[in-house]
């Protein structure tokens, strides 16, 4: 489902996120979540931490095995309309608290790469409609998962504040479809055009100074000073794992990178680096092993890798180095958890 280039980026999405949609979408679908996250290297308890940012590779690990597993295109329309205010943290209390839709959409923007490093949001407003739309920075037809996903979730939670009555203009996605046009109909209950050259919604401009229920002046200005402190910090600590996680996976099959050459290529002093590490709560051998754990599990369901391919590309000088690690990690040889998943 995923690009393997897209291990090699910095691509994230919060775990509170995932912590608030993947139980009732396993239950949706009649899945051992548990069984969902240890195919994809992930513990439960790494999705209790609400400042943590988990790999996109990773968590799409999660989504692949679902859609393998029910064939369901519509997977995107699901997870989208399970989002809740606590599935954006901080980003969906401050959009929950603001005075009207306009402020909603702008904190939106602000705000947004605090649920993960996903894609971009954009307001265009013309005459009297406005288009909000959303740019995906990767292609491959598994991007139409993420955008379903993300669009869907605008309009779930926007419903949430405003008037039932309330509906877009339309809805558009730029990928062919691939499910009956009646499930959009129900998610969205607008017209939904599908091979668009852009992906978001479009409303009529006034729609824009409509107030929000919930507005909170109060717990505006706290969600907004919280908001400013956690991107000041994102780049320095907060995404800094998943930085060196993409230079990990990309060094990898030229042998065990170090922190000097991982350093080197974020423009840090190793000490610099190690410390920031420290101050997220890793080491850089924890970010070493948690990177070859989810690699891994990637490679061992295609069969075309040999497990001495496997562990060259883990950057274990032999493969019996990585057989050892592996053992320790899941519990039972490469071998066996291949064969067990058939």
């Amino acid at each position: 489902m995923f690009d393997a280039e897209l291990s090699q980026s910095s691509a994230s999405i919060s775990a509170a996120y995932l912590h608030s949609i993947l139980p009732a979408l396993a239950q949706h679908y009649g899945l051992d979540l548990a069984l969902l996250l240890r195919n994809a290297g992930l513990a439960q308890e790494q999705l209790i931490q609400p400042d943590v940012l988990v790999p996109l590779f990773q968590a799409g690990m999660v989504f692949a095995q679902i859609l393998q597993a029910t064939g369901d295109h519509g997977l995107g329309l699901v997870a989208g309309s399970l989002v809740q205010p606590r599935s954006y943290q901080v980003l969906g209390y401050a959009v929950l608290s603001s005075a009207n839709l306009g402020e909603a959409v702008d904190r939106l923007i602000r705000y947004e790469k605090l649920v993960g490093k996903l894609g971009s949001t954009v307001l265009q407003c013309k005459d009297d409609r406005c288009r909000l739309q959303w740019h995906c920075p990767w292609q491959g037809d598994w991007t139409r998962y993420l955008k379903e996903a993300a669009i869907t979730g605008w309009v779930t939670y926007a419903r949430t504040l405003l008037p039932a009555t309330i509906t877009p203009l339309r809805v558009c996605f730029d990928h062919p479809r691939l499910i009956p046009q009646s499930r959009y109909d129900a998610v969205f209950q607008c017209p939904v055009l599908l091979e668009q050259d852009w992906c978001g919604v479009e409303f009529p401009a006034d729609f824009l100074a409509l107030p929000l229920h919930s507005a909170d002046p109060g717990l505006r200005a706290l969600m907004d000073a919280q908001a400013q402190q956690l991107l000041q910090d994102f780049d320095g600590t907060t995404n800094l794992v998943n930085e060196v996680r993409a230079c990990i996976a990309e060094l990898l099959p030229n042998g065990e990178p170090t922190l000097e050459q991982v350093a080197q290529r974020l423009g840090l002093v190793p000490r610099t680096l190690q410390d920031r590490l420290k101050n997220s709560g890793m080491a850089f051998k924890d970010v070493l092993e948690t990177v070859r754990k989810a690699l891994v599990l990637h490679y061992l369901q295609d069969a075309r890798w040999a497990l001495i391919d496997v562990a060259f590309l883990l950057g274990f000088s032999e493969q019996s180095a990585f057989s050892r690690a592996f053992r320790r990690w899941f519990g039972e040889s490469p071998q066996a958890w291949r064969k067990r998943l058939g």
